[in-house]
């Protein structure tokens, strides 16, 4: 059962050596991957490294465009000022000077709205790109630490595999020395169990199973005492056969008299409406 159990193990797991091949190889496959993750994570904080002096750039030029966007809207607001002022302090009866200041007070509404949607576009370009440049700082301070991190980790396993090779190798021949050791101890130790247990059992057994033998041999064949029981359930039956026969009989009498009243009173039955309906019809005028 030991050796069943080794045999699915390694099916399953493999064997020692294959185990430490496979530690191996995992290693090699995650290293491999961890370095070229770090490339990649390095060429991309070097990209944003360029890029993030034309990013600054762009807010600098955004924040000028949108002063110049706040002035533009003061003066829109002071036309507009001034010309409301003019509608409300002009006291005249001339109705077409009236609607002439009321014209340029609605152009001057006009303009500031066109002024006020330019600055909102100015100001939401500005904000976005403080917050964009802003938030790229952070995520990418974050992705610095997170790449040294694995950095240093791929330069201790390749460090640490590279000078403990040998120590793999070393316990790859250790176990599977160890494993043929334990494989015959075992195999010794149940050949002495094994050897043990059989005279144990040829000493107990033995003497039951040659005085069984001698009994069968010398002993009755055929049991009285099953012969006699026999005989008895043969005229038990054929007893109790004569008392089931008087009684089917008596049943079979009694059945066939009761099927024929029935039958006889049916058909009086039926003779009595069919004449009861002819005289009907001869009553019927």
């Amino acid at each position: 059962m030991e050796r069943i159990g080794n045999v699915w193990m390694k099916m399953t797991r493999g064997d020692i050596a294959a185990r430490f091949d496979k530690i191996r190889k995992v290693y090699l496959d995650v290293a491999g991957e961890t370095r070229n993750q770090v490339e990649r994570e390095t060429r991309i904080l070097e990209a944003y490294r360029d890029f993030r002096g034309a990013m600054k750039q762009s807010e600098v030029l955004a924040l000028d465009v949108l002063k110049t966007a706040e002035e533009k809207l003061a003066a829109a607001k002071a036309a507009l000022k001034a010309a409301v002022d003019k509608v409300s302090a002009f006291a005249g009866d001339d109705d077409a000077a009236r609607a002439t200041l009321e014209l340029d007070r609605d152009e001057a509404l006009r303009a500031l709205q066109k002024e006020e949607k330019r600055y909102q576009v100015a100001k939401d370009l500005s904000d976005n790109i403080t917050i964009g440049y802003n938030t790229s700082e952070v995520v990418m301070t974050r992705l610095i630490q997170t790449t040294n991190a694995k950095e240093r980790i791929y330069a201790q396993a390749v460090s640490f595999f590279g000078t403990n090779e040998t120590v793999l190798t070393a316990l790859t021949a250790t176990f599977t020395g160890m494993h043929g050791l334990h494989e015959s101890t075992q195999t010794v130790e149940a050949m002495k169990k094994g050897i043990d247990e059989s005279l144990e059992t040829l000493s107990d057994i033995g003497g039951k199973v040659q005085e069984a033998a001698v009994r069968a041999g010398y002993g009755p064949t055929v049991s009285a005492a099953a012969v006699k029981k026999l005989v008895e359930s043969v005229v038990t039956f054929q007893e109790r056969s004569q008392t089931i026969i008087a009684e089917m009989r008596k049943a079979a009498t009694e059945n066939s008299k009761e099927i024929r009243e029935a039958v006889e009173d049916g058909k009086k039955r039926l003779a009595h409406l069919v004449e009861t309906g002819a005289n009907a019809a001869l009553d019927k005028p």
